[in-house]
C-alpha cells in the first residue's frame, strides 16, 4: 500500500476524488478572493489617508469647501473615504445654494448638516457593502469545506467495508484490509479542514480590515460634520471665506 498523496490519489474512488477535486476548486477560489481583496483593501486605505492628508488644510481654520469638493474628484477612484467625504461636501454645498439668503438661519444649517449626515451615512454603508465583496463567499466555504471532505469520508469508509467483506475484491484481510481503504477516505476530511482553516483566516482578517476602514470613515465624517458646522458659524459672522461662500 502506497501512503504518498500521489499514491493515495491513484487508489481513491471516484466520489472521493470528485470530493478532493470540489475542495481544490473552493480553495482557489478562497485564495482568489483573498488576493482580490488584500490588493483593494491595501489600495483603499493608503489612498484613503493620502486624500485625508490633503483635505485636512483645506477644512481647517479658514475652510474652502469649493476645493475640498473638487479635490475628492481626484481621488474618488481609489479612496473609498473620498467617496464618503465628496458625499458630505457636495450635499452641502447644493444645500447652501438651494437656502441662498436663508443660510443664515441656524435652523435651516442645522437641518442641512443633518441631511448632510445622513448621506454621508448612506455612503459609508454603500462603501463598506463594496469592500465586504465576497467576504461571504469565504464564511460559506470555511463552514462548508469540513462537511464535503466529510461526505468523501463517508462514502471511502462504504467503499472499504465492501471491499472488506468481497473475496473477489482482496476482502478477508481485516484490519489491514479496511486500514488502507480508511487512510484514503480521511484524505477527503483533511483537505475539507485545510482549506476550512485557510478560509477562516481570510476571512478573520478581512473582516478586522473592514472594520478598520468603517470607523476610519465614521471618524472622518464626524469630523467633517463638525468642520461644516464651524464653517456654516464663520459664514454667519460674516468672516470671508473661499469656496462655498
Amino acid at each position: 500500500m502506497d501512503f504518498s498523496l500521489l499514491g493515495l490519489w491513484s487508489q481513491m474512488g471516484m466520489v472521493a476524488k470528485l470530493v478532493v477535486i470540489i475542495l481544490l476548486g473552493m480553495s482557489a477560489y478562497a485564495i482568489w478572493i483573498a488576493i482580490d481583496r488584500l490588493m483593494a483593501f491595501q489600495k483603499g486605505r493608503k489612498s484613503s489617508i493620502q486624500y485625508l492628508q490633503a483635505l485636512q488644510p483645506l477644512i481647517g481654520a479658514q475652510p474652502d469647501f469649493g476645493q475640498a469638493a473638487s479635490l475628492g474628484e481626484r481621488w474618488k477612484k481609489d479612496a473609498p473615504l473620498a467617496r464618503v467625504i465628496s458625499t458630505g461636501l457636495n450635499e452641502f454645498g447644493t444645500g447652501l445654494h438651494e437656502l441662498g439668503g436663508a443660510a443664515g438661519d441656524t435652523v435651516e444649517i442645522e437641518l442641512l448638516l443633518h441631511g448632510v449626515g445622513r448621506s454621508m451615512e448612506r455612503a459609508r454603508k454603500r462603501e463598506l457593502a463594496g469592500l465586504q465583496r465576497g467576504l461571504p463567499v469565504l464564511a460559506t466555504i470555511a463552514s462548508s469545506a469540513p462537511f464535503v471532505g466529510l461526505f468523501g469520508t463517508v462514502f471511502g469508509i462504504i467503499t472499504a467495508f465492501q471491499q472488506m467483506a468481497d473475496p473477489s475484491k482482496g476482502g478477508g484481510g481485516g484490519l489491514a484490509t479496511v486500514s488502507a481503504g480508511i487512510s484514503e477516505a480521511l484524505l477527503t476530511t483533511a483537505v475539507g479542514l485545510a482549506v476550512a482553516i485557510v478560509s477562516v483566516w481570510f476571512y478573520n482578517f478581512f473582516t478586522n480590515r473592514v472594520d478598520e476602514l468603517g470607523s476610519l470613515m465614521e471618524d472622518a465624517s464626524g469630523e467633517l460634520s463638525d468642520r461644516l458646522l464651524h464653517g456654516s458659524r464663520v459664514m454667519r459672522t460674516g468672516v470671508p471665506q473661499q469656496g462655498l461662500a
